[in-house]
This record gives structure tokens, sequence and C-alpha cells, in this order.
């Protein structure tokens, strides 16, 4: 009896190993910023005053419709720990990021929905906005889902019940 106690004291309950690490290098992450003063640049030069303003609203309203799609995509998740998302300004993981480690499915699911229900908000806009506007909307979409979308290409041959785990200048994943 003593002895199964401390071999169940000794247990691992979890037990993750790295299966691929990608380290995010400081050239990509101010290229994919280069881009983003391109288009301001873009942005002034086009349409002025209104173009800076359609560059900083622009960046707002895709954060609204970002979150707005999370919080939808969440509604039928049973794990709590997986809803947990922060905002962050931390290049390249700008805007919402999940908080703890997720599953590799569910990441892609959120940021297959993000992307598509995103680009169908965005065209249902397109009547009621001036052009300098649809047009930030629509780079914002892109160049916030890009580093997203890089990462699982990156790990598409990876099992999909794997974990992800995503810090300021690398991604790892995790398989039981």
């Amino acid at each position: 009896m003593i002895q199964k106690l401390s071999e169940q004291k000794n247990a691992t309950i979890y037990q993750y190993q790295l299966v691929k690490r990608i380290i995010i290098r400081p050239e990509l992450i101010q290229s994919h910023l280069l881009i983003a003063a391109i288009f301001l640049a873009f942005q002034m030069l086009v349409y002025q005053m209104d173009g800076l303003f359609a560059w900083l609203f622009g960046f707002t309203v895709v954060q609204i419709i970002h979150i707005a799609i999370i919080l939808v995509t969440f509604i039928g998740v049973d794990e709590a720990a997986d809803r947990k998302w922060v905002w962050r300004i931390t290049p390249p993981w700008i805007g919402f990021k999940p908080a703890n480690d997720i599953k590799l499915l569910l990441f892609r699911r959120v940021h297959r929905h993000m992307f598509w229900i995103g680009l169908c908000t965005i065209a249902m806009l397109y009547p009621w906005i001036k052009e300098s506007l649809m047009i930030s909307i629509v780079s914002w979409h892109f160049w916030l889902l890009m580093p997203r979308f890089l990462l699982s290409f990156s790990f598409r041959k990876e099992q999909k019940d794997g974990v992800l785990r995503l810090e300021s200048r690398e991604a790892s994943y995790y398989r039981r």
C-alpha cells in the first residue's frame, strides 16, 4: 500500500513532448511592420489626412470584428481554458491571441472563422463606407491574420490534437 501511494505521487499527469519549434527572426518581424508603414504611406499619399484617419480607424474596426468572431466561435466550445484570449501589441502577434496553450485544431478553426466571417462582415460594410476606409479594413484584416496563417501552414503536417504555445519570439508545437 505504501509503495503504491509513492508511485502515484510521482506519476506525471500532463506529459507533452516538444515536436517542433519555430523561432521568429527579427527580420521577419521588421518586414511585417514595414508592410504596415508602407500601407500608411500609401494611404497618406493617396487620401492625405483622410487616409491617416482610415488607417487608424480601420485597425480599430478590424479588432472589434475579430473579438466578435472569437466570442461567437467559442459559444460551442466546452473547454474554458481555451476561451482565454488577450489583446497584445507585441509583433508578430498583434491583436488577439490565446493567453494559454491552445489545441492546434482549435487555433486553426478560430482563425479560419476569423478570416472568412471577417471578410463577409467587411463585404457587408462596403456600401456604407468610404473607399479609403474599405481599403484600410481589408488590408488590416489580412495583415493581422497573415502571421497566424503562416504559423498554421508551418504546422500543417503535425497531428491536430497537439498543443500550440505562442511566445513573443517563438511558436512551439507539443504532442501528448
